[in-house]
């Protein structure tokens, strides 16, 4: 019986790319997330994690390929050999289908079974728009109870409850 393994990938400035066995692109970029706290310390550093997938001719909706969630999860792990970064992770819920993608990140970050990181979860409305987001740090970051505090009051210091 052979590994699955992930696919191969490169890193240019926080933007990983790798392309599937079917031909379908992905970028997942990692970018300044501060700008969703109010008075973020500069000495924290925290990114947004988003998964763009691309594809060449008629768009189809990707096929299951268990390879994309390993390649997922190795890239997650390149990002934390920084101790000092986290991941916010907010689910898009233009299309009304975050509760499937809250859900899907859920089950790959369980499935990694990496004791290095931890993951806090929050949920809240903000004017009837409902939000599942994520905090993933890693276990030995040294501000992890300040981002983690900063995390969970979010929604107040966007002004709702």
């Amino acid at each position: 019986m052979s590994t699955l393994l992930p696919y191969s990938f490169t890193n240019q400035e926080n933007i990983f790319h790798f392309t599937t066995d079917n031909g379908i692109y992905y970028n997942i970029e990692f970018s300044d997330a501060s700008y969703y706290f109010v008075n973020f310390p500069s000495y924290l550093s925290v990114y947004e994690f988003n998964i763009k997938v691309i594809q060449i001719g008629e768009p189809i909706a990707p096929p299951q390929d268990k390879k994309v969630e390993l390649t997922i999860v190795s890239i997650l792990e390149t990002f934390f050999t920084t101790h000092t970064n986290s991941i916010l992770y907010i689910c898009d819920n233009t299309d009304q289908r975050h509760h499937a993608r809250n859900r899907k990140f859920d089950s790959w970050f369980k499935n990694s079974n990496n004791t290095n990181l931890e993951k806090h979860d929050n949920h809240f409305f903000i004017e009837s728009i409902e939000i599942f987001s994520s905090l993933i740090l890693h276990v030995s970051n040294p501000y992890k109870q300040e981002l983690i505090n900063l995390f969970m009051n979010q929604p107040n210091e966007l002004g709702k409850d």
